[in-house]
């Protein structure tokens, strides 16, 4: 694997999710967000039983997290416990496999590439502040591909084909 620079060409847009997740991790809301902003001030938060919650704004590149606490169906905010998460961009050119990552809290990453649903790579990346990688593939090797990566405990995947 050697370094790769930052533009990887066209990135396709994504509407922002917007979750909200109980302190188990499981969902107990999601919605499509806004593509123009990400205000949650048409969110009810008035079902929500008194407790600590987490929010998050799933984006094209990240993650923002801003933890809550509900009293009497009024949602509390920690600003100076909001945080960003960046998440992998995963590009494919040819028959390379791009990926980058900003990096900022230099958490491990791991990569897995399947071919036809077949594991054909696993990479332990060392936590750094800016990841990039680039991964051939055979020219050849015609068919479906799929990359998952992992960082801090969240999956990323993307498909293509060759």
């Amino acid at each position: 694997s050697s370094v790769v620079g930052n533009n990887f060409g066209d990135i396709n847009r994504e509407i922002p999710l917007i979750f909200i997740k109980n302190t188990t991790g499981k969902i107990i809301y999601e919605k499509l967000g806004n593509i123009h902003s990400s205000n949650i001030e048409d969110i009810d938060f008035s079902y929500l039983k008194n407790g600590y919650y987490t929010l998050e704004i799933d984006k094209d590149f990240q993650i923002e997290i801003k933890p809550f606490t509900i009293i009497s169906g009024k949602a509390i905010f920690h600003h100076e416990a909001k945080k960003t998460v960046f998440k992998p961009v995963i590009r494919f050119t040819k028959n390379k496999i791009l990926i980058s990552k900003l990096n900022f809290e230099a958490y491990s990453m791991k990569v897995d590439i399947y071919y036809e649903d077949e594991l054909i790579l696993s990479d332990d990346i060392e936590g750094e502040n800016l990841i990039e990688k680039i991964y051939s593939l055979q020219k050849e090797k015609k068919g479906s591909y799929k990359v998952i990566t992992t960082v801090n405990d969240r999956k990323y995947t993307k498909e293509f084909s060759l």
